[in-house]
């Protein structure tokens, strides 16, 4: 049974710990295990706009091959082995250790902003459409 929800309650739900997420870290480090590259983020509209002009400067295309040994829920710009818009990585993702709490500062900066939750493959697809452009008027 699906039980509806939003965003604010499910950090709520995190910072007290009544989720409980599993450390994949090597002795405190990451692991670059893409367990927290997820494809459904709360981002705001200016990450969105600076995610695009990263992946048009960088060429980065959408990671199809990585559904072979992984599922649709993960990130379409992680590649098996790291990110590829690290640079530019939302908030979430900035702010995300699976071996720490998470602060209760970035669950009421979360609250706070205008957050959207979003399908990164969604915005991936629209990213996309600009590389397939520029190949037809060639």
């Amino acid at each position: 049974m699906l039980i509806k929800t939003n965003i604010k309650e499910i950090i709520e739900h995190v910072v007290k710990n009544n989720i409980k997420i599993t450390d994949n870290s090597c002795s405190g480090k990451c692991s670059k295990c893409g367990e927290c590259c997820t494809n459904l983020l709360p981002v705001t509209q200016a990450e969105i706009d600076m995610i695009q002009r990263f992946v048009i400067k960088n060429k980065n295309r959408p990671q199809k091959h990585v559904l072979i040994m992984q599922n649709r829920l993960t990130c379409p710009y992680y590649d098996g082995k790291k990110c590829l818009i690290y640079e530019v990585r939302p908030l979430i993702c900035r702010e995300f250790y699976c071996y720490k709490k998470p602060s209760e500062e970035l669950g009421e900066k979360i609250m706070k902003e205008k957050f959207i939750t979003v399908d990164m493959w969604q915005i991936a697809k629209e990213i996309d459409k600009y590389f397939k452009g520029k190949g037809k008027s060639k």
